[in-house]
């Protein structure tokens, strides 16, 4: 029986029994993480968490894509300070996912990208749709990634892994399946269905014995974790500063010399 949980402006919560289901709902921005979203996101988990009354917690997605990440338009209205901060704002979101001690089961359509993909690689198993894609695109917007080459080296040999986050280019959900990103590639109209029994599945294990073991996967590779996080809102700043420098050198070089100036490699000696 489905029900109720509460109302968001970036998210649509119901219950199904004992099954929080979260669905991500910005579809005409690809379900783009903006700043309401994170907080929406941490808030839910952590009601979830306290919830004696839920088991297991199920991420989805409204429209033709399960996440396009952070929000790019966000991002690049920020200045080099600001967009630091923001990193931390998104480390403290990944860090609530990976804390999360319940059953956590992505349901994933579309496509991932940056930020969607790091929501669910930080779950405990990925269902996908069979035209389903990842990838990391902060590159070709003269961003970086974080968690990226991190999380990607939980799964992929280094080379790959390497060029995935260098290109910007996607993995298919044939190779995600290959590789372990996703478990199991599903129908679009079984998704949701099967991403909720799964879930419901995995409540019924003896719980203080998953929370302790999902603790124990989550400490075996705690350093390298806090690791990207601390050093993404470093590298955050300096990209965005060196993307600020190429922007206004491409906007000077296309106005080209104010009138009546002479540039300065062209003036000449008065003697």
């Amino acid at each position: 029986m489905s029900s109720h949980f509460r109302q968001c402006s970036t998210l649509e919560l119901h219950r199904c029994d004992g099954v929080l289901v979260a669905c991500l709902n910005r579809p005409k921005a690809l379900n783009a993480i903006n700043r309401t979203m994170r907080e929406e996101l941490r808030q839910t988990l952590g009601e979830a968490q306290r919830d004696s009354g839920i088991s297991a917690l199920v991420l989805t997605a409204s429209g033709r894509a399960f996440c396009a990440g952070h929000d790019i338009k966000e991002l690049l209205a920020l200045s080099p300070s600001a967009a630091s901060a923001v990193m931390l704002e998104i480390g403290d979101l990944y860090r609530d996912l990976r804390a999360f001690s319940k059953p956590l089961v992505t349901a994933l359509n579309g496509l991932a990208l940056g930020g969607g993909v790091a929501l669910a690689l930080l779950s405990d198993v990925r269902l996908a749709t069979a035209d389903f894609e990842f990838g990391f695109p902060e590159i070709d917007h003269g961003l970086v990634t974080a968690l990226g080459p991190w999380l990607l080296g939980l799964f992929l040999p280094p080379a790959l892994a390497h060029q995935i986050v260098l290109s910007g280019a996607r993995l298919s959900a044939e190779q995600c399946i290959k590789y372990g990103l996703v478990s199991e590639s599903v129908e679009p109209n079984d998704l949701l269905s099967k991403a909720i029994s799964c879930a419901s599945s995995l409540a019924e294990k003896p719980q203080s014995a998953f929370s302790i073991m999902k603790a124990r996967f989550a400490a075996v590779t705690d350093a390298g974790f806090h690791e990207a996080l601390a050093a993404g809102a470093g590298m955050q700043e300096v990209a965005h500063t060196a993307r600020l420098e190429v922007r206004s050198h491409s906007e000077k070089r296309e106005h080209g010399p104010v009138e009546g100036i002479r540039p300065q490699h062209c003036q000449r000696s008065s003697s």
